[in-house]
């Protein structure tokens, strides 16, 4: 059984980080490369995008706020067994 949903894995007590793929262009030319990542908060995810939000959407949605590139890739890490265990 996969985790599909974003309310799915929050649940599960995942985490997303974002990492910006590409800088900006002008034209053909690639200005330089941008190195921003982030975490991602899943709560407040569910509460804007809804629990329902399929996490294969998710990447469309998103922009880098450094550099405003829609190329973004996302990071998905799920709970290790000993945060499993405990919690």
């Amino acid at each position: 059984m996969g985790v599909e949903t974003v309310g799915e894995a929050c649940s599960l007590g995942w985490r997303v980080r974002l990492r910006c793929s590409f800088g900006p262009r002008d034209a053909m030319k690639r200005i330089r490369e941008c190195d921003f990542r982030c975490g991602l908060d899943l709560q407040t995810l569910v509460c804007t995008r809804g629990a329902a939000m399929p996490l294969s959407l998710l990447p469309d949605r998103l922009k880098c706020p450094r550099c405003g590139s829609r190329r973004v890739s996302l990071i998905y890490e799920p709970p290790s067994e000993r945060a499993r265990a405990m919690g």
